[in-house]
């Protein structure tokens, strides 16, 4: 990879717009908004606005909010190879471990992928 910012900015947003897409294409709907960190061998993405109407609906109880968080566990896990083979070939390297949680009570979620090597050198 390149060493100038602009570039690097380039690729952040490339790497949002995969993100994106994936979670549409795997789930029927993406996030009304997404931010992207990278920080040496560590992606960290953030999404607001994760739940369906249906999650929503289902988030009135605590046995709904069980149901939701449970079934958004098992999709992950389900999709987890296709993603990661994806999101390494975009990036061009190995994802060696990889984190989700959820805060569905402020309709957000993160992920965390640690990669086994920095993808851009320091300036």
């Amino acid at each position: 990879m390149t060493e100038k910012i602009k570039d690097v900015e380039k690729f952040e947003l490339e790497l949002l717009n995969l993100i994106n897409s994936f979670l549409k294409s795997v789930g029927g709907k993406g996030p009304k908004q997404t931010e992207v960190r990278m920080m040496g061998d560590t992606i960290v993405y953030i999404l607001r606005g994760i739940l369906t109407k249906r999650e929503k609906t289902l988030m009135l109880n605590a046995e709904g909010r069980k149901l939701v968080l449970d079934s958004r566990r098992s999709f992950m896990e389900m999709v987890k190879e296709r993603r990661d083979r994806e999101f390494e070939q975009f990036l061009g390297c190995k994802i060696v471990e990889s984190y989700e949680s959820w805060s569905l009570e402020d309709n957000t979620a993160i992920a965390v992928l640690l990669l086994d090597r920095a993808l851009f050198k320091k300036i």
